[in-house]
């Protein structure tokens, strides 16, 4: 192995430790929280679902904040809570996915490279340019392979999604690999299912070898996804449950919210006191069988009446659109050594560094947004020919330009062990899209019989809604939960 196994590329000259302030550190979270309620947004009548886009935005905003605060002051007593804020991410992964899978029936691949580019573009690119490896961005990785898991649940067999107890029993297959996978003692199924190709080799991110870095990032949120499944499964139920307590006279709709309040809090009290309180390494223990639970506590009290549903904060909002290139970012022009120091602009003026590298990497984390999802528009267009041919062009274009700039090191170096090294990721990476290309359209082709069975035009129908709860219970359609939910994720 190399002398050291986690080298930085491409050291800060002269980078700051980071220093634990709980005064500061809470302090932020107030002065954003005071700003963003200085700016309440109010939706349309018809955005005003349980758990709009909008809201789903501003939950991901406001966790983001904390979460790279976290990092910024290494604030491991709130460890906890920040990896149950990365079990919501993870459980929204399968709830926008499910809903959208489930109510649009677009299986296409069209749609599973827009989601790959929109995932993985940035960090494909940083792997390239900081000579990182993948796993070192974890986050990325970890929504790519969930976002899949998602899709191919749905994909086979698709005229099942809709029928009584079909979905159920996909569920219920999967339930049964996930656990196979990830419970199973001596984590053999683990091993037989990832060893053959993720090595146990320290590299940059994963000092332990890159899979056991990825069986603990998977482990803490192996259940998340499944559970958002099983949510928007059942969230059509969750609204009509909602509509029919806010029909009521004033006095039992308010008793009735107030009982399932009262409830959902006391079970999240004890989640607090006997879970969250727990050491880190025994609340890791925990957190894929537990993290739901608070989870479940905010999304009923911040939807608890119409009022909540129908506005949201345009700070966190902002803040919740850009949260992939803020994680990404904060590595490199946040904080420095691959997010383990902090960046210095100003030596011996710790809180002008942070004012000065927020503003940077603010408003380089917004552009970056706005450009991977014009490139998205540009190259990854809704027309499949165009949309594979440009991705099979950029893919050999980055290929050969890697294989080059190997080939020049090597030779000016001399290094034969560049080919096995720093550049082992990106090879994978490449070598992991074209066997997914390759599955997906194997799936298409299994599948296509049954697939033009579930097609068709819905117009003349009943709305989505109506649709997803007589599907639940036995009916025909082609609906599914809220629109809205659907498109959780960009």
């Amino acid at each position: 192995p190399h002398p050291n196994p986690n080298p930085n590329p491409h050291p800060h000259p002269n980078p700051n430790p980071k220093v634990w302030d709980r005064d500061l550190y809470w302090f932020l979270c107030l002065i954003l929280m005071v700003f963003a309620f200085r700016d309440v947004k109010t939706l349309k009548e018809h955005q005003r679902d349980v758990l709009n886009r909008e809201q789903s935005e501003e939950w991901k905003g406001w966790m983001q904040f904390m979460f790279l605060l976290y990092h910024y002051y290494k604030a491991e007593e709130v460890y906890n809570s920040i990896r149950v804020m990365i079990t919501c991410y993870v459980w929204m992964t399968g709830f926008g996915n499910f809903s959208f899978f489930y109510i649009k029936q677009d299986f296409g691949l069209v749609r599973v490279l827009q989601m790959l580019w929109r995932l993985n573009f940035l960090v494909v690119v940083l792997c390239m340019v900081m000579g990182n490896t993948y796993v070192l961005y974890y986050i990325c990785p970890l929504h790519t392979f969930f976002f899949l898991m998602v899709y191919v649940s749905m994909r086979i067999m698709p005229s099942l999604n809709h029928s009584q107890w079909g979905i159920k029993a996909k569920l219920l297959v999967l339930g049964v690999a996930i656990f196979i996978v990830w419970d199973l003692p001596g984590l053999c199924g683990f091993k037989f299912t990832f060893g053959a190709f993720l090595p146990t080799t320290p590299v940059i991110g994963a000092t332990g070898g890159t899979l056991w870095e990825w069986y603990f990032r998977t482990t803490l949120d192996h259940w998340s996804t499944y559970l958002g499944m099983i949510f928007a499964l059942n969230f059509p139920m969750m609204q009509l449950w909602f509509t029919k307590v806010e029909a009521l006279p004033p006095a039992r709709h308010i008793l009735v919210k107030g009982v399932a309040a009262v409830l959902l809090s006391g079970v999240g009290l004890y989640w607090t006191y006997y879970y969250l309180s727990l050491p880190k390494l025994d609340y890791n223990q925990s957190n894929p069988y537990m993290a739901f639970v608070p989870l479940l506590v905010y999304v009923y009290l911040r939807n608890m009446t119409p009022w909540l549903r129908s506005v949201y904060l345009g700070p966190l909002h902002s803040i919740g659109k850009t949260t992939l290139e803020t994680y990404l970012m904060q590595h490199h022009i946040w904080l420095t050594s691959n997010a383990k120091t902090l960046v210095t602009i100003i030596p011996g003026y710790p809180k002008l560094n942070f004012v000065l590298a927020s503003i940077l990497f603010v408003v380089l984390s917004q552009e970056l947004y706005r450009l991977t999802m014009t490139l998205r528009g540009m190259l990854m267009p809704d027309d499949k020919k165009r949309c594979v041919t440009n991705l099979g062009i950029i893919g050999a274009t980055l290929f050969g330009s890697w294989a080059v700039a190997t080939i020049i090191v090597a030779a000016s170096t001399g290094e034969r062990e560049t080919f096995k090294e720093g550049n082992f990721t990106f090879m994978l990476t490449v070598v992991v899209v074209g066997l997914t290309i390759g599955v997906l359209a194997w799936i298409k082709r299994a599948v296509s019989t049954s697939s033009r069975v579930t097609s068709g035009d819905s117009s003349g129908h009943d709305s989505d809604q109506e649709q997803s709860v007589k599907l639940l219970s036995g009916g025909g359609g082609d609906g599914g939960s809220a629109g809205t939910a659907a498109e959780l994720l960009p």
